[in-house]
């Protein structure tokens, strides 16, 4: 390929620069310099740190979650209620104890609670409350119940040793009696259990079968009372004749029970009783911690089956403070936090760039972080309005991301800082 050459005069003229580019060029660049340098020293560039927010109030809503995997009994408040402390909300299905009875148990506990062991011998339990797991608690304490009273009242102490074996034997026989009638009472008890089931299926299949159903629930009920009832029965009748027993034995050896031991195991008795029904509260029931208005779940119903930690309802306290927002940002980079910093929030239910962004302020840091998270509380004390004029409307546990603000530097010193 030949070189393209061009004549003397041609060479000349393209060889030289243009007059004004060599008199002006440099002033042109120097003064572009010169606007660059004072635009990066009047710009602030801004250092923030990002984190998760949810929005919340000083005294944060309770989310109440399935305590384990249960199917739901009873669902006994409806969505936006108010609930006391301690109101229970929701019931899980126990084919072995009542709810109604497992209350009523509670109740009378209650008026016993801090009593003397001798004010307790008057705590008496109605054999016929089906109390399932809870009635060997019952048992038990029923037990202390007996053997104190027999040492406090020395009832047995006016009996020879022949008329004790002779009472025992009367007692056995009442037991031989109580057993012979004991297997037609759990067949009906069971064909009743049966029954039951069988209409409960149906109506979950779709027969309108409500007045079979109410007829099976109470025959249900009456014939596990009377199967209760003679189980207690047995139970009672069993424990006189060996605290008959035992009084026998007392005479032959000569040493009589301590009323002191026998007080102090009927205490123990009577607060594990206690223990026994919070335990089983605590497995088949759901409570409201706080008094409030009460967000139930779409999906929670009765007969809904539910997993372990599932939600279950958002309780809002009814005295909750102002609205404020958690957040949690890396530990690495938050000592430069302080409080009073800004804090810019695009809620993701609210798009900024649709809705704008909320301003507000870091009113408290967290001391000890957790997980290499630190958690910040930030307020708004201008509220929920946006950049551009609109108000969010604050819904429990909203969440977004926050952007705080941790330090304002101009351009020019952070190009020039080797730090």
């Amino acid at each position: 390929m030949t070189d393209l050459r061009h004549s003397p005069e041609v060479e000349a003229v393209l060889g030289r620069p243009a007059p004004w580019v060599a008199r002006r060029g440099m002033l042109v660049l120097g003064l572009l310099i010169l606007a660059l340098l004072l635009l990066s020293g009047l710009y602030r560039y801004p250092a923030t740190l990002r984190g998760n927010l949810v929005l919340t109030t000083v005294d944060p809503p309770r989310r109440l979650q399935a305590p384990r995997d249960m199917t739901l009994d009873r669902v006994l408040i409806a969505n936006r209620d108010t609930v006391e402390a301690g109101q229970t909300l929701l019931l899980a299905t126990d084919a072995r104890a009542r709810f109604e009875h497992v209350l009523a148990l509670e109740d009378r506990l209650l008026e016993f609670r801090g009593s003397s062991p001798a004010r307790l011998l008057q705590l008496t339990v109605s054999p016929k409350l089906l109390l399932g797991p809870l009635q060997d608690a019952v048992n038990v304490f029923q037990q202390r119940q007996e053997v104190y009273r027999n040492l406090a009242d020395r009832r047995l102490d006016g009996y020879t040793s022949a008329e004790l074996a002779n009472m025992i034997g009367a007692t056995e026989r009442e037991i031989r009696q109580l057993r012979s009638g004991q297997t037609a009472v759990e067949d009906a008890a069971a064909r009743a259990r049966t029954e039951l089931q069988r209409e409960q299926t149906l109506q979950n299949e779709g027969l309108r079968n409500a007045d079979r159903l109410a007829r099976a629930q109470e025959q249900s009920v009456q014939a596990e009372e009377t199967l209760q009832e003679r189980i207690s029965a047995l139970r009672s009748a069993s424990l006189s004749i060996e605290l008959m027993r035992n009084q026998i034995e007392a005479y032959r050896s000569g040493q009589q029970g301590s009323n002191r031991l026998a007080a102090d195991e009927l205490a123990e008795a009577f607060g594990q009783l206690q223990a026994a029904v919070a335990s089983w509260k605590g497995e088949f029931t759901v409570v409201s911690p706080v008094t409030g208005t009460v967000l139930l779940q779409p999906e929670i119903k009765g007969g809904t089956y539910v997993r372990e930690d599932q939600l279950l309802a958002t309780v809002l306290p009814s005295d909750a403070g102002t609205t404020v927002g958690r957040v949690t940002v890396p530990v690495a980079g938050s000592g430069r936090l302080t409080v009073g910093q800004d804090v810019v929030v695009a809620f993701d239910r609210w798009p900024a760039l649709e809705y704008g962004s909320v301003h507000g302020r870091v009113a408290s840091i967290g001391l000890v972080p957790v997980d290499d998270q630190l958690t910040l509380e930030v307020a708004f004390p201008e509220g929920l309005v946006t950049s551009t004029g609109g108000r969010i409307e604050a819904s429990p546990l909203m969440q977004g991301q926050a952007t705080i603000i941790v330090d304002r530097r101009r351009l020019l010193s952070r190009l020039l800082d080797r730090r």
